[in-house]
């Protein structure tokens, strides 16, 4: 042990805990990344302003915009006059969330090092969750600031949506923080943290297979969108030519696009799943064909597939989502003891096939739905069916791996 480790471990209190200063770091750490979140919103708003100065918005305006869109990108929803902004850049969310991760492990590792644990009950160690706890403030607290700002200057956010920016990503971070400092030191949970009484077995177990099946569809929808755009880039780039962002607004631009990347694969999962998706009103595609309409000027809307009926095979995509609900049912069964009963590796399956129809449509409820009034208002793809042909189709394959590996015990 060094010198300044053995320092390091005097400083600890006799209860384990840390004292006011390590709280009130732990919470300015907070604060830090709260405010670090948001600059990545406020400071392409401040700078698009400088880069046009025959604007006649003041810098003030240009502050209280960036606000509020980190606020969106944290999952609150805009009121712009009579029309509501309620899409939800899920990839800034992720982003957001993994950014205030990674801050939270920093303000608590030096908790998570000390030597004498002392939990809280069966827990967790005491010392850590009270570091989280001030952390998950100090954010807290900074966030409500930009919540004033965006009050005052900016598109007033929808009061009850702030829940998720100023307290649900705080809390979210902190948790993951927590399980990945207690995957790195296990002692500093208890039982009671790592197997929650209230929790099934059986769901439990299917969590991880649920939530692989969810990523694996949503990452083979962003791939085909990516492919889309590739496929159509000449139509994308010149409805950001006509456009005429400039330099800082083309990267603003692009980033935006890229942020609601899920969101749109969300769109190409309803699409393979058979229930369509709308760019706006009037304009949708499902198996049958493609409507359009008069589209808003996003560029990413040129790679959309032209009008027009679509080849008689086309819903052979809904392979996909058997596929993939192939894979549920096969983690599912490796979740299990090989030889458990045919109820038990059921009900596995089924909670696994619950979880990842439920988590795609609750992402895609996240997403929102809105981007303004009339034919703005209803965009997208349609949660509650999408949801149900979904646990239909992932069941198809699950069931059918269920079915094969009953077929090969009984060999």
């Amino acid at each position: 042990m060094t010198v300044m480790e053995m320092l390091r471990g005097g400083t600890v209190s006799t209860d384990g805990g840390p004292g006011l200063v390590e709280h009130r770091r732990a919470m300015l750490a907070g604060a830090l990344a709260a405010a670090g979140s948001a600059s990545v919103f406020v400071l392409p708003a401040l700078l698009v302003w400088v880069a046009a100065p025959e604007s006649t918005v003041s810098w003030t305006s240009s502050l209280g915009v960036g606000a509020s869109l980190w606020l969106l990108a944290c999952g609150a929803h805009l009121s712009v006059g009579i029309a509501q902004v309620t899409v939800v850049p899920l990839l800034a969310l992720a982003v957001n969330v993994a950014i205030g991760s990674w801050a939270a492990m920093r303000a608590a590792r030096e908790t998570a090092e000390a030597r004498t644990i002392r939990l809280v009950g069966d827990t967790v160690h005491r010392p850590l969750a009270l570091a989280l706890g001030a952390w998950t403030a100090g954010y807290a607290a900074c966030a409500l600031l930009w919540v004033l700002i965006a009050f005052l200057a900016g598109p007033s956010p929808v009061v009850w949506t702030l829940v998720l920016p100023v307290l649900g990503v705080p809390a979210l971070s902190a948790a993951i923080a927590l399980a990945r400092l207690v995957t790195r030191r296990p002692e500093l949970a208890g039982p009671g943290l790592g197997r929650p009484r209230w929790l099934p077995d059986a769901v439990r177990r299917a969590l991880r297979p649920g939530l692989e099946g969810a990523g694996a569809l949503l990452g083979a929808a962003m791939v085909l969108c990516v492919l889309f755009v590739v496929l159509h880039f000449d139509r994308v780039s010149h409805l950001q030519g006509e456009l005429a962002p400039g330099f800082i607004g083309g990267v603003v631009l692009t980033l935006g696009q890229l942020a609601v990347l899920p969101n749109l694969a969300l769109w190409a999962v309803s699409f393979v799943a058979g229930t369509g998706f709308s760019a706006v009103q009037g304009a949708s595609a499902t198996w049958t064909g493609s409507r359009t309409s008069l589209l808003p000027m996003v560029p990413v809307f040129g790679a959309l597939p032209q009008p027009g009926a679509f080849p008689g095979v086309l819903p052979v995509v809904v392979l996909l989502p058997v596929a993939v609900g192939a894979l549920v049912g096969w983690r599912s069964l490796r979740a299990v003891a090989r030889l458990s009963t045919e109820r038990t590796k059921l009900t596995v399956a089924g909670a696994a096939v619950l979880v990842a129809a439920g988590t795609l449509g609750l992402l895609d409820m996240l997403g929102g739905s809105s981007l303004g009034v009339a034919r703005l208002s209803h965009i997208g793809a349609p949660a509650g069916l999408m949801t149900l042909a979904l646990l239909v189709e992932l069941g198809i394959g699950a069931s059918l791996v269920l079915a094969w590996d009953r077929w090969k015990l009984r060999r």
